[in-house]
């Protein structure tokens, strides 16, 4: 067991491989007593060394952490997701699959088996615990035990075999809506969508093609819209075979935004023109009239902490920043070859940032809220990790005024993605609390803070001491004792 002696696998954020049951953890201040339920959130927590020392961090197998709250207690549960991949390679005592995404690489032994590992997100839907990565179909866990109930393709109606690491609900109708890009496995220019009612059943499944294989990670839906945005992360068939490295940054490639009207479909897809940039995460969008506003973050760059080649040899990578596009729709193409159009855009926050959220009862409509994982100006950077810098603080961001206020947890500290939980399901949007993982580099440890979503300068309300170093994730949910008793 050596770990490669590079950024993804040494110090903080090392793989941690722990598996643990602690009960009534440590709390500093008082938990708020609406806070019944459970914090989930999915982390790459490699297994074993892998194949090749470069290897990227979100190839990591699926680690799940779960926080649970009841009756101002607060309980912890860390469990790895049994894939296929993760018992195939613990019953070898080795890593047997090779780079991410690339079958090419593979030990012979796994030839054709799914390489999924459920390691990049985890949300609930029609009673279901889901733990997902956009390469692969979800994992249905038991949201008690978090034991591993196997793949779960909504019982036959997903016919891929991959699955958006980011749907999206709908709050008015409870629907789930997601896509997926790459289904055959390989490389392809066809993007599937799919509405999924409240109760799991696939009511529409539609696909489109787009003008090259592109990474399509994050999107935006609106009451009455699909958003896509097409960047040059491109992935081709026959570079696999001698390449490791699954997506290239190619900037002769152009940027493309699709647009199709849920109503109508496909059919009625329009394109627009983007300068040249890649979408790392959506924030939120709406639709007014003949007007689509969608804020999401985006960077002039590709994804190079994770994906360093290019075609034209080694770029710097781009923090991402908070912008908003406006589109007027009577414009677009229904061909991206005959697209002239393009959209009006203004930066949100001066300050680079990324993992945001807004109040979840507002998707799809015109949010006032925003809270993102940031790089304040005026707070130390902490240790530089694997993703490139690591958030410094926590970001609130009011729509109305244009207002920022921010909460930092301390010089070694770094903050992950935040999730927003109303204080009650009659609450006005923003009203409710927000938490977060906090990485504490000098103790080797983690928190979990509780902010006043709307007083988060204010600083923790309660913090939930973790007596160990969890590793670096991605994204959460919260789901209320509510859903959890049915």
């Amino acid at each position: 067991m050596t770990w490669p002696d590079t950024p993804k696998f040494r110090g903080f954020f090392a793989p941690s491989r722990i598996e643990a049951d602690v009960y009534d953890l440590e709390v500093e201040g008082r938990i708020p007593p609406e806070l019944s339920g459970a914090f989930y959130r999915a982390a790459a927590d490699t297994q074993y060394p892998p194949r090749f020392p470069n290897d990227v961090y979100i190839n990591g197998d699926g680690m799940i952490h779960m926080v649970r709250f009841e009756n101002g207690h607060a309980d912890l549960k860390t469990k790895y997701v049994r894939t296929r991949r993760f018992e195939l390679e613990r019953q070898a005592r080795q890593a047997l699959f090779g780079a991410y995404r690339n079958p090419y690489t593979d030990d012979p032994s796994v030839l054709g088996v799914d390489d999924g590992n459920a390691n990049t997100s985890i949300i609930w839907h029609a009673g279901k615990l889901l733990a997902l990565k956009e390469a692969a179909l979800p994992y249905e866990l038991d949201p008690v035990t978090l034991e591993t109930k196997g793949i779960y393709d909504f019982s036959g109606q997903i016919p891929g075999r991959t699955f958006t690491a980011h749907p999206k609900h709908d709050p008015r109708t409870g629907e789930l809506i997601a896509f997926a890009y790459n289904a055959s496995g390989l490389p392809d220019k066809q993007i599937h969508i799919y509405e999924i009612s409240a109760s799991g059943k696939v009511i529409r499944s539609q696909t489109f093609e787009v003008p090259y294989s592109s990474m399509v990670h994050d999107w935006l839906v609106t009451r009455d819209h699909f958003v896509f945005t097409i960047s040059p992360m491109v992935a081709d068939p026959e570079q696999r075979k001698t390449e490791e490295q699954y997506f290239v940054w190619d900037p002769n490639q152009e940027t493309y935004v699709a647009i199709i009207p849920r109503a109508e479909g496909v059919s009625g897809i329009r394109w627009f023109r983007s300068e040249q940039l890649m979408e790392t995460h959506s924030l939120n969008a709406w639709t007014d009239g003949h007007t689509l506003v969608a804020d999401h973050f985006t960077t002039k760059s590709g994804w190079f902490s994770q994906f360093p080649k290019t075609t034209v040899g080694l770029l710097p990578e781009q923090p991402p920043f908070l912008h908003r596009w406006t589109f007027d729709l009577k414009g677009g193409a229904p061909h991206w070859g005959d697209a002239t159009d393009t959209y009006r855009s203004e930066q949100l926050i001066a300050s680079p940032g990324d993992m945001p959220r807004v109040d979840p009862r507002v998707l799809m409509e015109k949010n006032r809220h925003a809270w993102i994982g940031g790089m304040h100006p005026d707070v130390p950077k902490c240790e530089v990790g694997p993703m490139g810098p690591p958030f410094n603080s926590l970001i609130h961001r009011d729509d109305h005024t244009g207002e920022t206020t921010f909460w930092a947890p301390g010089e070694h500290a770094a903050p992950e993605e935040p999730v927003f939980v109303p204080k009650s399901d009659a609450a006005a949007e923003g009203e409710g609390y927000l938490l977060a993982l906090i990485g504490r580099r000098d103790q080797n440890r983690h928190d979990l803070a509780i902010l006043d979503a709307l007083d988060i300068a204010a600083g923790p309300i309660a913090t939930v001491k973790i007596p160990f170093r969890l590793r670096y994730g991605f994204h959460g949910t919260w789901v209320p004792d509510s859903e959890l008793s049915k």
